[in-house]
């Protein structure tokens, strides 16, 4: 398919049988949020209609910073979703999933994991955003010493606005769709920016009970990191650019590490902030992309794996999100893999 990406992915339908229905939702008045999913599992047959996994290559060439024709590849792959024909929805999954993907990337970032949530009686809230960051004010980083500068700013000058506009979307959805909510567990998932934005809805919006919040290698900021949340909490984080004794090291002068010791200690004081029951876990063999479908998409040369980590850890990531969601108390963790706070 590719000189970067497999020619298929099998697991974006490993269930053919029972049929996928997605209904969009566009956000033509929002600054920054673009379009809400819902994707949900219906009685009928499954049909051929497929959904592309990607329509603007716009939208990664800034995560993936090659050559946009290395890219067309992603335009190539489907999801096995049936467009909803009726704003009517007949919404059956035991719990509702609310998924924010990260900067510079789409809600289907993560569409293997969301596969085996809807398999397990989850209906999917998928939010999609976009930040023109030079429009904003705030300088996207292209150094590592540029890069605490820039999480600050972005903390500041336009998460509260993104805050302000998810609350609003999602009393939309109170509104128009109730039983997504109405005696359903509300979990909400999100990876990278997405981890805070996530957080600080969290911590500010009593418009909906949120049950679970599983931070997939997020980066954190105030308020909730201050005040805590009173969820139960999952952080599943990478090996590639952090170690956990750098929660209680002195503050370093390396940018690399120092970005690292940032991310974790803020982590930490989040759970120590927190009223509810948190796991910590630290996945050998996995980077920041290891935490979305990238790993099953590009060919597993060797010189891929230093970028996105391996399948294996992408794996083992699934199923800590699964089973936490499913039997939390029932977690257990890989011997490859580190614990680095329960509470």
């Amino acid at each position: 398919m590719g000189l970067l990406f497999t020619k298929s992915v099998g697991a974006f339908f490993a269930d053919p049988v029972s049929k996928t229905i997605n209904r969009r939702i566009l956000l033509k008045e929002d600054r920054f949020l673009e379009r809400i999913d819902l994707t949900y599992r219906s009685a009928e047959a499954s049909s051929k209609s497929v959904y592309p996994y990607l329509e603007d290559l716009s939208i990664v060439s800034q995560l993936l910073p090659v050559p946009q024709f290395l890219l067309l590849p992603l335009k190539k792959y489907a999801l096995p979703y049936d467009r909803a024909e009726t704003d009517a929805a007949k919404f059956g999954g035991r719990r509702t999933v609310i998924y924010l993907h990260g900067s510079g990337s789409m809600s289907e970032d993560n569409s293997i994991l969301q596969r085996k949530l809807l398999q397990n009686e989850c209906d999917l809230v998928r939010i999609s955003y976009k930040i023109d960051y030079k429009q904003e004010g705030v300088l996207y980083p292209q150094k590592a010493t540029e890069m605490l500068r820039f999480l600050t700013e972005t903390e500041e000058k336009i998460a509260p606005a993104i805050n302000a506009e998810l609350i609003r979307a999602l009393n939309r959805l109170k509104e128009d769709d109730p039983e997504l909510f109405l005696n359903k567990e509300v979990i909400l998932i999100a990876h990278s920016l997405g981890g805070g934005l996530a957080a600080n809805l969290i911590a500010s919006y009593d418009g909906i009970k949120f049950d679970k919040y599983i931070n997939l290698d997020g980066t954190l900021m105030n308020p909730a990191v201050q005040t805590g949340l009173n969820v139960r909490q999952l952080h599943l984080s990478q090996d590639y650019l952090f170690k956990k004794e750098w929660i209680d090291a002195e503050n370093f002068t390396d940018s690399r590490m120092a970005i690292g010791q940032d991310y974790c200690k803020k982590i930490d004081l989040l759970i120590k902030n927190s009223k509810n029951k948190s796991t910590w876990i630290q996945v050998k063999d996995s980077s920041h992309f290891t935490f979305t479908d990238f790993p099953d998409l590009l060919n597993p040369y060797k010189i891929f794996k230093s970028f996105v980590g391996v399948r294996e850890s992408a794996d083992r990531i699934r199923k800590y999100v699964l089973n936490f969601i499913l039997e939390p108390d029932a977690l257990q963790v890989d011997p490859k893999d580190a614990i680095i706070c329960k509470r």
